[in-house]
């Protein structure tokens, strides 16, 4: 299985994590828990509520997480194209 990981970030990704207020370790916390998705030309990996460890539903920072999705380059799987609630 492949492991994928974020080695590059696009423009439209940077402001995408901004307006929605998510930071590298947000985006680390979804890769590692969240579910990924091979669909057409992209890598979606999506945290549901299920994802996320009980005792990590303790704390609201991760809570928030729930429903994240980030889009990864199918190509490599290591560029992060975007990201949405």
């Amino acid at each position: 299985m492949r492991e994928y990981t974020v080695s590059s970030v696009s423009s439209h990704a940077s402001e995408r994590l901004a307006q929605r207020n998510l930071s590298a370790a947000d985006v680390r916390y979804v890769f590692v828990h969240g579910r990924r998705y091979h669909s057409g030309h992209a890598v979606f990996v999506h945290l549901g509520k299920r994802d996320i460890p009980a005792e990590d539903l303790r704390i609201d920072r991760i809570r928030r997480l729930e429903g994240t999705v980030l889009v990864l380059d199918a190509d490599n799987g290591q560029h992060l194209t975007t990201a949405y609630r």
